[in-house]
């Protein structure tokens, strides 16, 4: 275990997003699997049995593409806040001056 406790939080942080990540898609493709051998199922040659969707479609769509959302917009503010707190490197930060 490391002594400093901010890289071992920032660590434990990383660890927890792309946890979150994994469980947030694995969640999305097994709602996706499902709703695709719904419709399959529901869609015969002769009509249309709607009996065979999966309860509250809508609400599951919503809960599926609304938690992908969510965990992208979170790892764009991470990864802004990752940028604003290590700053711009002095050496780039030089250069570019120099180059005015």
């Amino acid at each position: 275990m490391s002594q400093d406790p901010k890289k071992t939080l920032g660590l434990a942080g990383a660890v927890a997003m792309v946890g979150l990540n994994i469980i947030v898609v694995a969640f999305f493709v097994l709602w996706l699997i499902a709703d695709s051998a719904a419709i399959g199922r529901m869609e015969s040659e002769s009509s249309i049995d709607p009996g065979q969707m999966l309860p509250n479609s809508e609400l599951m769509w919503l809960a599926a593409h609304g938690s992908v959302l969510m965990v992208v917009v979170l790892d764009v503010l991470a990864v802004a806040w990752l940028v604003k707190t290590k700053g711009v490197p002095k050496h780039a930060a030089s250069m570019e001056l120099n180059a005015d």
